[in-house]
């Protein structure tokens, strides 16, 4: 497997530490996290990094979700994901929305 780029965008509430540790463990993965503001820093930082996943959770603002989906569309080389921690469910987007039900299935799409 080639090296992949993942972008952690921190909520403040899950994502962070839980993710950070669990990518680390593959070498294959190179992992950078980002806090941004708003939408706006988080495209530039995705324009920045290149990222080729974007990880989020479901309490990041809605905007950031919408802003990300429609630059994926424009550009169509990232994936979204997004964690619901509520029923520890994980959608993928890429320019289609993918459930993932099992942790063997989260990893099979990076």
């Amino acid at each position: 497997m080639s090296e992949k780029r993942i972008m952690l965008i921190e909520s403040g509430k899950f994502i962070g530490g839980v993710f950070f540790n669990l990518f680390q463990q593959h070498d294959q993965l190179r992992i950078i996290e980002a806090a941004p503001a708003n939408p706006q820093e988080l495209l530039n930082a995705v324009e920045s990094y290149r990222p080729h996943i974007v990880v989020l959770d479901d309490t990041v603002d809605e905007a950031f979700l919408t802003h990300l989906l429609h630059y994926m569309q424009k550009s169509g080389d990232i994936r979204v994901v997004v964690v619901n921690t509520e029923n520890n469910r994980v959608a993928l987007y890429q320019k289609q929305q993918i459930n993932v039900l099992r942790s063997a299935d989260f990893f099979a799409i990076l």
